[in-house]
Parts: structure tokens; C-alpha cells; sequence
């Protein structure tokens, strides 16, 4: 369950995420560095399963995944517990484009996970949705009119409508999309709060947490509060303490760079003694 938006900037791009949780889920980890197939990457990464709902790589490639609840008898009768959606995501977390990332989902075998939605950014470029109903795939190369992308296992289109017409009343009052717009949005509780307001809250499940990636410039920043957004917007007007919020930065490499360095480590690989076989 997730409210995701994202807007592009002359030199890169926003992308705002709430993730939505029961209370018997266990706590995320903060955000950290991590690797895949020599990519590095920053993500948090689910207390329960160990995957993620949001990852960006030092390409400035940045995943965002919200869980889809439409699809009744999507699989038949479920045998065993379903692979979680966030190892998936994670798995993506290496494409070095949106090409790649697009390709590589056009060849996974999705049938045993669940619905979801992935959006793919990259600086300069428009979103990519990557989309699997628990039946069939689809790849939209231009997802902007898709935003924001809103995921709730409680009233799944009854929360999606709301939260959009929340976003397009905000919008046209202010007259324009732009990265305060998307803040106060995520921390919204119109009219008040509840399982429909973007800052969500009900009896066994809240907004757990909000990220915000910013990659502008050949830097990439994840800045992640795991309270709801509202905590922290309340929390600056009274200066109360807060949870530790999490920061992490890492610059840019760019493709051409990254090749370099992978042809230099395989070049001193192979000229490793142990690779070659030669004894000391």
C-alpha cells in the first residue's frame, strides 16, 4: 500500500513515496548502500522479506513499486505463499536504463507473484510503468499521465479516485505541479485522516514512512523518515523530536564510466595468478 509521485526537473527528477503498512509488519531497515552484479544501489529494504518498494542506482535509475488488489482468482487456487513483490523490484535495482529495465521485465516470469506496478525514472526521460494484473504484462513507455500511482488493499478504487481528485483540486488551486505540491500532498489528511487520505490512517494499518529521492545534478539523494509525513510536518511547527531520519548520497556514474571500471576489474582479473592458474 503506497502513494508514489514524482516530478522532472532541468536536471533530473523528484520521486516522493508513503508506504502504508498493517501494525504486525515488523520495521524497515533505513536505507542503505547496496550492490547487484557490481551496480550500486540505495534502498530500505522491507523488515519482513527483505525486498523493496523504492531503489535508486547510481545510474540515476530510480524503481518505485505499488501493489495492485484488483485481480480476484488472478492465480487460481494459491498452493503456497506467494514471493514477495519487493525481491522483485530489488532484482531490477541493477538495469542500467530504462531500456534494460523494460527488456529484462518483458522476460521475467511473473505468473507466481501478485499484482503490482513498478515506475521507472530516469534524468531527462519520461517514466516507464511496468505493469502485471496477475494475468498479463504491460509496459507503458510514457507513464506521466499515470501520476501520482496509489495502492490500497482497503478500498482499492475508492482510495485510488479520492487521492487523485485530492491531487488534481491541490493542483489547480495552486496552478502548478512542482516539489512542495507533492510534499504537502503525501502529508495531507483532507478532510480528515483516515484509510482515504494520502497520509493514511485506520485502526490497524498508517503511513509507516516517507522517502524522498532527488537525483539532479550527477547526485543522487534519499532522504527517508520512517513516520508518517504528517508526524514530521507537525513536528517542525512544534520542534518536538522526532525518530532518526535517514540521509544518504552517492554520485552519478555514467554508463560509459561504469564500463571502464567493470573492463579494468575483468582486465586485473585475468591477469590474477590464481585466475590463470599459475602457482606462487
Amino acid at each position: 500500500m503506497c502513494t508514489v509521485s514524482w516530478i522532472h526537473t532541468p536536471i533530473g527528477y523528484q520521486l516522493l513515496s508513503n508506504r502504508d503498512e498493517r501494525h504486525t509488519r515488523r520495521p524497515a531497515l533505513a536505507p542503505a548502500i547496496h550492490e547487484a552484479s557490481g551496480v550500486r544501489f540505495v534502498a530500505p529494504l522491507d523488515g519482513d522479506h527483505g525486498g523493496s518498494w523504492l531503489a535508486v542506482n547510481e545510474l540515476g535509475i530510480a524503481f518505485s513499486l505499488v501493489n495492485r488488489y484488483r485481480c480476484d482468482q488472478c492465480h487460481g487456487e494459491k498452493k503456497s505463499k506467494p514471493p514477495s513483490r519487493g525481491l522483485l523490484l530489488t532484482s531490477l535495482a541493477d538495469c542500467c536504463s530504462l531500456e534494460e529495465a523494460r527488456n529484462r521485465f518483458g522476460s521475467l516470469d511473473l505468473a507466481v507473484y501478485p499484482p503490482f506496478t513498478v515506475v521507472v525514472l530516469a534524468p531527462g526521460k519520461p517514466s516507464s510503468l511496468l505493469h502485471w494484473s496477475g494475468r498479463d504484462s504491460l509496459i507503458e513507455h510514457n507513464g506521466e499521465a499515470a501520476m501520482p500511482l496509489i495502492s490500497s488493499s482497503f478500498d482499492p478504487r475508492g482510495v485510488e479516485v479520492y487521492r487523485k481528485r485530492l491531487f488534481q483540486t491541490m493542483a489547480a488551486r495552486r496552478g502548478l505541479v512542482d516539489l512542495k505540491l507533492l510534499t504537502d500532498f503525501h502529508a495531507s489528511h483532507s478532510p480528515t485522516p483516515s484509510a482515504y487520505s494520502p497520509c493514511m490512517h485506520r485502526d490497524n494499518a498508517l503511513t509507516v514512512s516517507f522517502s524522498r529521492v532527488t537525483v539532479a545534478d550527477g547526485v543522487i539523494e534519499f532522504v527517508y523518515f520512517p513516520v508518517p509525513p504528517c508526524s514530521r510536518r507537525d513536528g517542525e511547527k512544534k520542534t518536538c523530536e522526532l525518530p532518526a531520519w535517514k540521509l544518504v548520497q552517492m554520485r552519478i556514474v555514467s554508463a560509459e564510466r561504469r564500463e571502464a571500471k567493470q573492463s579494468v576489474a575483468t582486465s586485473a582479473a585475468m591477469m590474477n595468478p590464481e585466475t590463470l592458474g599459475v602457482g606462487a
